[in-house]
């Protein structure tokens, strides 16, 4: 067999992974997103998924994805058995040593228009590889696997896509109480919870002024879960830092800036990073476009003006997440930034109610049967699980 692999994912991950394999051993990568076929990254050809079925009985294929379990059901489907997962033991959405990241290699995503967006989900094939998730999960009535708390419902950035930045907000200022928030963590420490967990969700966590200890109180009650932090870093500095860092297993700061230039803290934590190289496996500061078009979230979007009906696609998030809102109110999922749906009161419910409830069971009905079976969910393309 030969020594090259051919890469599964053309996107950030897939970055990633031919960094660590080198070009020189990537035969090429494969792609669902039909609209980067024929395109290549550092000289390495993107083609169809078609293509590496019978390549792949001399060719190991790395799938390089934080979709990794849908495309796992895609290839078992087309009776490719010769794969592998690039994904780390720690579970991290940037499993890299890279310290700062440009998505934005080819530029092409950071031009994108809202017509491009909608051409590239006409043509995207992992839309029907959750469609077959969802139907195993739907089966298997798991536990969630992923927990937001939102300690502060409120965000400092003003990124046109975003529904609650500074200029957009519109929520009811809401900080969690200290108590709602220890009983939360002490129900998860009751089923030894060992999923991610992320005291953030639709905010700045730093906005908190308690954060950074609750923090510490999460992990001491929950030493093996998968802790995780995404910041703006506008009010980071290396003194906060170094405060919170030992407590998490990854935190993203995704650096905000037209030019995409690092603004001053990440210049800061980059340079105290480099100094401490064992860092440099927990910390990844990303380069983002605040202008940028993304998914409609559900229609919240504020810089999303046309809707498309996704009504025949399911969805996984509620099968997956528990979005938690500082009044202890559940949301649909994090693509409910507006908290539109509330799916149960962890003030008047455990945390093991909410989840096995009607309204959640319904949610994950209506979602299995397809998106237009729940209002606000037929307009939403965001078709990610993980």
């Amino acid at each position: 067999m030969s020594s090259e692999v051919i890469i599964f994912g053309a996107g950030k991950f897939g970055h990633i992974a031919l960094n660590q394999y080198g070009v020189n051993n990537v035969k090429y990568f494969v792609d669902n997103n039909v609209s980067l076929i024929g395109k290549s990254i550092e000289g390495v050809p993107i083609k169809k998924v078609a293509d590496a079925i019978n390549d792949s009985e001399r060719y190991k294929i790395i799938i390089a994805s934080a979709s990794y379990k849908s495309m796992e059901i895609q290839l078992k489907a087309l009776g490719v058995r010769n794969y592998a997962i690039y994904k780390d033991e720690s579970d991290r959405y940037y499993p890299t040593d890279m310290l700062v990241y440009n998505p934005y290699k080819d530029n092409a995503q950071r031009k994108l228009t809202e017509k491009d967006w909608i051409d590239n989900m006409g043509k995207n094939m992992t839309v029907q590889a959750i469609n077959k998730q969802v139907e195993l999960l739907y089966q298997d009535n798991k536990l969630f696997e992923h927990i937001e708390i939102e300690t502060i419902n409120r965000c400092n950035g003003n990124c046109d896509f975003c529904p609650v930045s500074k200029k957009n907000e519109s929520r009811k200022y809401a900080v969690m109480e200290r108590g709602l928030f220890e009983n939360i963590i002490m129900q998860l420490a009751e089923i030894d919870y060992t999923g991610r967990l992320a005291l953030f969700s639709n905010n700045e966590p730093f906005l908190d002024d308690d954060i950074i200890d609750k923090h510490r109180f999460a992990r001491g009650k929950l030493p093996n879960a998968k802790m995780h932090l995404f910041t703006n870093g506008t009010l980071l500095s290396v003194e906060k830092f170094k405060a919170v860092i030992d407590y998490l297993d990854e935190l993203i700061i995704d650096n905000y800036h037209k030019d995409l230039r690092l603004i001053k803290p990440c210049e800061e934590i980059r340079d105290y990073c480099e100094q401490h190289i064992e860092l440099k496996n927990k910390v990844t500061i990303v380069l983002r476009n605040p202008h940028e078009i993304l998914t409609t979230r559900g229609g919240d979007a504020p810089n999303r003006k046309e809707m498309v009906s996704y009504g025949k696609e399911r969805c996984a998030l509620p099968f997956k997440q528990l979005i938690i809102r500082p009044d202890g109110k559940v949301s649909l999922c994090c693509n409910d930034p507006l908290g539109k749906n509330t799916l149960g009161d962890l003030t008047k419910e455990s945390v093991l109610d909410v989840w096995n409830n009607d309204k959640f069971k319904t949610v994950r009905k209506c979602l299995y049967e397809g998106r237009a079976n729940w209002k606000h969910c037929e307009y939403c393309d965001a078709f990610y699980i993980d």
